[in-house]
């Protein structure tokens, strides 16, 4: 099968309503393209030049036959067809992949098209942020492990958001997509501690906010290289309930009535007012960079 044949059953697959796999044990919600005789590295090639706009991170669903939990990823069959090897990586509403499966005459190679799951209503934000990234492993900041929130909002003052302090314990010191750095406690030139007990030495920056302590003021979270800056307005006694503020280079402020994880994820995936920002214009796959970590396989 020349790449022209394979990238037009991929793009016949994509449009399926309901893909069935023929393979033993796998059924629908995905397809496995056979590539007999192929090993790990040909069809890895063969997948960056037939979907070059797949993105990355590319990371292993299956190895040795021992599944990795990712949601929604493709079923792993049994027996002849079950899958020993698959590299994968999530887009939008698919999964795609490559790996070995079993068969009679020894593994064959495959290519895999699969539909990804809707969220059940029960996952959080943060979760879901964990598998936009295929960010799914739990990765500490330091070496000791978690961060000593108590004595972070003792220094503040003030306690934090709750869905910030999961998505930093899932996710440690990084940054999303290189555009949005989050400032974590503890984390040297990032600590948010640092910043935010900086601020009122910088309050003309902030203006017409007033700046923590200040009652409502606005207390700083993440950064941008594209010197955009991330703040909570904070003023509600309930931290879950300060909405977010953006500053941009401008100068210009703009409020989004909505805790810090959905907020990421809409400003990852969103195109529409009133985020639409780069991120969701030209990103196809969306990504964590941890610092000092590595990533999750």
């Amino acid at each position: 099968m020349h790449h022209a044949e394979l990238r037009q059953l991929l793009d016949q697959t994509l449009t399926d309503p309901r893909p069935h796999c023929p393979l033993p044990g796998h059924g629908e919600g995905h397809v496995c393209i056979v590539r007999a005789g192929w090993d790990l590295a040909q069809l890895e090639q063969a997948v960056l030049e037939v979907l070059p706009w797949t993105g990355q991170p590319v990371r292993r669903l299956v190895t040795g036959g021992v599944p990795i939990p990712a949601f929604g990823g493709p079923p792993t069959g049994s027996g002849e067809g079950e899958v020993l090897e698959l590299r994968g990586w999530a887009l939008s509403e698919h999964w795609f992949g490559y790996g070995l499966t079993a068969a009679a005459d020894g593994p064959r190679g495959v290519i895999v098209v699969a539909r990804r799951g809707a969220f059940p209503s029960d996952v959080g934000w943060p979760q879901r942020l964990a598998v936009l990234t295929g960010w799914e492993v739990l990765r500490p900041v330091r070496d000791d492990g978690a961060i000593d929130w108590a004595a972070a909002e003792s220094a503040l003052g003030t306690a934090l958001p709750s869905g910030y302090k999961e998505i930093v314990d899932l996710f440690g010191v990084g940054s999303f997509d290189e555009y949005l750095d989050l400032l974590v406690p503890g984390v040297p030139a990032a600590d948010l501690v640092s910043w935010g007990l900086d601020m009122p030495k910088y309050a003309e920056l902030y203006r017409p906010y007033p700046v923590y302590p200040a009652p409502g003021g606005v207390l700083i979270w993440g950064s941008s290289e594209q010197e955009v800056t991330f703040h909570w307005l904070t003023g509600a006694d309930d931290p879950d309930d300060w909405p977010v503020l953006v500053q941009y280079n401008s100068g210009e402020w703009q409020r989004f009535d909505c805790g810090t994880g959905e907020f990421i994820l809409r400003m990852l995936t969103d195109r529409q007012e009133p985020f639409a920002f780069p991120t969701a214009a030209r990103m196809a796959a969306h990504w964590f960079e941890g610092w000092g970590q590595s990533e999750p396989q």
